[in-house]
């Protein structure tokens, strides 16, 4: 299946990437899913206390 989704790679601790499956098993999801989930929870916490960040669409 094709996605638009940009891949990108990061370092994780083998401790908390092993508890990022477990949760990620637990809500019947993939660890990259639970990661983007993880990570759209955070841009909108800072938004909510910053303000929205404009991105400039090229």
């Amino acid at each position: 299946m094709p996605t638009n989704k940009t891949p990108f790679n990061f370092h994780l601790d083998d401790g908390l990437l092993k508890k990022i499956k477990l949760i990620a098993k637990h809500e019947t999801r993939s660890a990259s899913n639970l990661m983007e989930h993880l990570c759209k929870i955070c841009v909108l916490e800072y938004e909510q206390k910053h303000g929205e960040i404009v991105i400039d669409e090229d």
